[in-house]
């Protein structure tokens, strides 16, 4: 499959310490996060699905996928990133935590493309359509090779949904994948190590040994699903513990060793807010980075 640039299509509308990065990204991440604050608090989130009933689309999990899978080295995929000549493609794969513009994914690669001097464009997914909105540009006059992301970020979604949609939701091959979903795994927790597998054993048939895989430990619930996303993260840890290539990014922790816990999370006691949003997004930079 043939990668693309989509760069024709506009839409209108430091050092090896996290502190190193919420500092350099303070700025533009404190402006996104001033900018999208009414969105976040005027505009309903929407409304988190869980467990099958996420997934009506249908899709199989490959309970037989081969747990062994051969991967790609995340460092030597995401150091391609240092080649300012060539595109380097981010494939996310998640759920309404990182969908909206100014939550984490946009957050995080508008300040990666910033920092690499590299023009951005993000490619938005749409559940209604389950197809890509218009390509949405920014950083457009920097000198190097197009960073591209293709935000598979689906509301209400688990990963199956995401497999389900496969042949849409990942219309070129990645240099990098995200894995950011748990979150609406709370009425089957034991699932997602599966759906995560049969996503991973679908995308290394595609490009075998060509990409870095990192995924996210998501930030906590404190609703009354909180027990039960405790169990969803126990499994992805263990997941992360067999399949060693995969970088793991302990959002998490850094939302429980946050002095503003409360402040991170919008009164669903679930999604982020702008500050969320924001720790979030230098949480992956820090891991991408090191």
């Amino acid at each position: 499959m043939e990668r693309i640039a989509g760069a024709d299509a506009q839409r209108l509308d430091g050092s090896p310490t996290r502190r190193r990065v919420l500092l350099r990204v303070g700025v533009p991440v404190v402006i996104a996060a001033v900018l999208a604050a009414a969105f976040f608090v005027l505009s309903p989130r929407p409304a988190v699905v869980t467990g099958a009933a996420a997934d009506s689309a249908g899709g199989t999990i490959a309970a037989a996928a081969d747990p062994a899978l051969s991967l790609a080295s995340f460092a030597d995929a995401r150091d391609l990133l240092s080649d300012a000549d060539r595109t380097f493609v981010v494939q996310v794969i998640g759920d309404s935590t990182g969908n909206e513009p100014g939550e984490w994914v946009d957050v995080a690669f508008r300040a990666l493309a910033v920092e690499l001097d590299r023009p951005l464009v993000q490619h938005p997914w749409d559940v209604l359509s389950t197809s890509y909105l218009s390509p949405i540009r920014s950083n457009d006059d920097a000198p190097n090779a197009l960073l591209e992301v293709w935000n598979g970020s689906a509301s209400g979604k688990t990963a199956a949904y995401s497999l389900a949609n496969f042949g849409a939701l990942v219309p070129v091959q990645p240099d990098l994948v995200i894995l950011n979903h748990g979150l609406n795994n709370v009425l089957a927790p034991a699932q997602v190590g599966d759906e995560f597998t049969a996503l991973i054993a679908e995308l290394e048939r595609s490009w075998p040994s060509q990409i870095g895989y990192a995924a996210l430990l998501e930030n906590p619930r404190l609703d009354q699903y909180a027990a039960a996303h405790e169990d969803v993260i126990a499994h992805v840890s263990e997941w992360l513990t067999e399949h060693p290539e995969v970088r793991s990014i302990d959002v998490r922790s850094a939302y429980l060793d946050s002095p503003d816990l409360p402040l991170l999370l919008l009164p669903d006691l679930l999604h982020p807010t702008p500050a969320g949003s924001a720790l979030t997004a230098a949480t992956v930079l820090d891991a991408i980075e090191h």
